[in-house]
């Protein structure tokens, strides 16, 4: 029989045991923060409906969907998990009590080129709060705090970089540029990248002696530089208000690793008010997190008005960024604490020890197969801490060695006393 080579696809991870125990730690902590800030779990479908998540795709999101056609069903691999909690909160809105509070943490398929921090398939979380009809700033200052929290959980050394849209519209406004804000905000958010000069060179192509103003406005740091800008535009006045909310409430929750920096845009069309994104000090041009706040969530689904504020974050993406730099703690394949080695006519007694352990949430196994030695070189690569050698004489006289594998120490006990010296 002719045998098929084993070859995974470009842009699809998988992970050793260790590694996948490691990324599983990462998850159930940002899970944690989530839960402990009172956010809903969603656990929405991998294939939905095309129309549903194409009705406000186009450009290049159609061109990276995976797209699926069964009979007479067209269907679509989600490529975020935005679209998807827009499809739900429409569906459910009678059901739900508003403000909506959510989090959802699964899989997510984009079919782009696979290049570093870039996957085909990766783990997203998205966090939350909807409003019906209206929302109060203060949910923009909560998703901040609940990302910095993230960060935290994760011991991650990253700064939150916090804007607010209405500033730079509301200058645009009040230079008569409204009808090239888009050209000029695509040029901003490109601004890092391109380097200062190059990019002041394009903007004055498009605001003329606007231009020296705007980067004027766009290096700004303080908020006391805003207020004393001069701009009298009342969209502008507005997006600065906000800002100073949401910095003064992140300081009354004790974030401080948020900062002002208008250099954050988020996109063109989506974000109407704050924006933010998270950067590891490490890897300062690339984002680990970053989200804003939205007008109206489910306006392709619904004629009501849901404004909200929310953020994501690629998980896998964060794991491969963490693993580069050596900040993971990558041990054991899996969640044993001890491994029970049976030698001669023991391992009834032992499978027997083995579930009084596991009924006192004792994570343990028994190493059943091959040789004694090969048995403990298995415990070794598997990196569990203890190990017991169950022997006869072991069983008749009721005491165990259990012995630390780091210090390499043996301490003997009776079998009930095991669970107190693990």
């Amino acid at each position: 029989m002719q045998t098929v080579k084993p070859r995974t696809m470009s842009g699809f991870l998988e992970l050793l045991p260790k590694e996948q125990k490691v990324f599983n730690s990462m998850k159930e902590k940002v899970e944690s923060v989530l839960r402990l800030n009172g956010l809903a779990c969603l656990d929405t479908p991998i294939l939905e409906l095309s129309e549903i998540l194409l009705a406000k795709a186009g450009g290049e999101t159609e061109k990276q969907i995976f797209r699926v056609i069964k009979g007479d069903t067209d269907m679509t691999m989600r490529f975020d998990l935005t679209v998807p909690l827009a499809k739900y909160v429409s569906l459910y809105k009678n059901e739900l009590t508003f403000p909506f509070r959510r989090y959802q943490i699964g899989k997510v398929f984009r079919g782009e080129r696979p290049q570093k921090g870039r996957l085909r398939e990766f783990y997203q979380c998205d966090a939350d709060i909807i409003g019906d009809g209206e929302l109060p700033i203060e949910a923009d200052a909560e998703v901040i705090s609940i990302l910095s929290n993230i960060y935290t959980a994760l011991n991650v050394d990253a700064e939150i970089l916090v804007s607010n849209r209405k500033v730079l519209l509301g200058l645009f406004e009040e230079e008569g540029l409204t009808g090239k804000q888009n050209e000029i905000l695509a040029l901003l958010d490109k601004c890092e990248k391109m380097g200062k000069d190059a990019c002041f060179k394009e903007v004055k192509e498009l605001a003329g002696e606007s231009a020296e103003k705007i980067f004027k406005i766009f290096e700004m740091k303080s908020l006391e530089e805003l207020k004393n800008s001069g701009v009298q535009n009342e969209t502008y006045k507005e997006g600065v208000s906000e800002l100073e909310k949401v910095l003064s409430l992140l300081g009354v929750m004790n974030v401080k690793n948020a900062k002002l920096n208008l250099s954050i845009i988020r996109g063109l069309d989506y974000y109407t008010g704050t924006v933010f994104e998270g950067r590891l000090k490490e890897f300062p041009a690339i984002s680990i997190g970053g989200g804003g706040r939205y007008e109206n969530l489910a306006s392709y689904f619904s004629s009501s008005k849901m404004p909200g504020v929310g953020f994501g974050m690629g998980l896998t993406r964060l794991f491969v960024l963490l693993k580069e730099l050596g900040k993971l703690e990558i041990g054991g394949e899996n969640y044993s604490k001890l491994a029970i080695i049976p030698i001669g006519d023991t391992e009834s007694f032992s499978f027997n020890m083995a579930a009084k352990l596991r009924a006192e949430n004792v994570p343990c196994e028994v190493l059943y197969s091959r040789s004694f030695k090969a048995r403990m070189n298995a415990a070794n690569k598997m990196g569990v801490p203890y190990i017991i050698v169950v022997g006869e004489d072991e069983v008749a006289s009721g005491i165990f060695g259990v012995k630390n594998m780091q210090t390499g120490e043996t301490v003997k006990v009776k079998l009930e006393e095991i669970k107190g010296v693990l």
